[in-house]
């Protein structure tokens, strides 16, 4: 399993040219806040869930579940030496401990979801997404919303404890229990529900981008280039990460699906997960939003030149 470098370089400017739609329309104020939160949602609780269902919905073979349980395990490795490396940084800085807290999480946190798997299946296919959802997703969820919270939270005004409940009725955790339970059983999904899922879930790449678009249009862009420690945390999200990491699991000997899609999504930009916690819980929800924004943006540049390493 090879990437090119043109082919990523063109889809990821399809992606970008559709950030650049949803970041126009908020500046026109074509789609207002409002209409920003609802979009998200419905991406959030309809699309989203479609994709990762109908992405789960393969012939199940013994190859498919060890390379799915391999990604797990990887992706918990990515994910200790990603919170290594923000730890470490974050301690470097002369910040509060609020900034720091959400320099440790932008880290942390990469926007698996709504860049990972429209690029993943952009570039390598259905299969491919199958373990992006799996290996990458599942451990995605559960961290956000258990070390993510924790870490935006002890330092801001709000206070937070982990809550299993909330994790496993997360829209993206409940999508992958029901598509793991019909992938298992090998259940067909009777109609016209299938149809529907099918209709529904190539919505959420275009919804995706063009949220994050709307999110970056109500940024303070001048502000945010002019903050050093944004690029600081982008160079060390987009590319010291990604690169240490893929020298390490190709001296190990790794592969395939198994380096192609962990690699994939530890370059994903810093998740909009950070920015929304922030508010949530009373951290610097406007240092964490500049975060998302310079990230993402600096991670069409990033992801192609990631690709030449894989």
């Amino acid at each position: 399993m090879q990437i090119d470098f043109f082919l990523t370089l063109q889809k990821v400017s399809v992606l970008f040219l559709l950030i650049v739609i949803g970041f126009v329309a908020g500046r026109l104020n074509l789609i207002s806040e409002k209409g920003q939160k609802d979009i998200t949602q419905l991406v959030l609780y309809i699309t989203m869930p479609a994709t990762i269902f109908s992405a789960m919905q393969l012939k199940m073979s013994e190859e498919r579940l060890n390379t799915s349980f391999t990604i797990v395990g990887i992706m918990i490795f990515c994910y200790f030496f990603m919170f290594t490396v923000g730890w470490l940084l974050s301690r470097k800085l002369a910040l509060s401990n609020d900034k720091k807290d959400v320099i440790l999480t932008a880290l942390l946190l990469s926007n698996t979801s709504f860049m990972g798997y429209p690029i993943i299946q952009s570039l390598l296919g259905k299969e491919a997404l199958f373990y992006a959802v799996i290996g990458a997703g599942f451990i995605f969820e559960i961290v956000s919303w258990s070390f993510g919270v924790f870490f935006i939270s002890r330092n801001g005004t709000g206070t937070a404890t982990f809550d299993l409940k909330k994790v496993l009725i997360s829209p993206g955790i409940l999508a992958i229990l029901f598509g793991l339970v019909f992938f298992a059983f090998q259940l067909p999904v009777p109609e016209p529900l299938d149809s529907v899922i099918h209709i529904v879930s190539p919505a959420t790449s275009p919804l995706a981008m063009i949220v994050i678009g709307l999110m970056l249009s109500r940024s303070n862009i001048m502000e945010a280039f002019k903050n050093k420690y944004l690029y600081l945390t982008a160079f060390f999200k987009l590319l010291f990460v990604p690169l240490i990491l893929t020298f390490v699991l190709k001296s190990i000997g790794l592969t395939g699906p198994s380096l192609i899609i962990p690699i994939l999504a530890v370059s994903m930009p810093t998740a909009s997960y950070v920015a929304m916690f922030s508010g949530n819980y009373g951290n610097d929800a406007k240092f964490a939003s500049q975060i998302v924004f310079v990230s993402s943006l600096m991670s069409m540049i990033s992801i192609p030149i990631v690709t030449l390493f894989l």
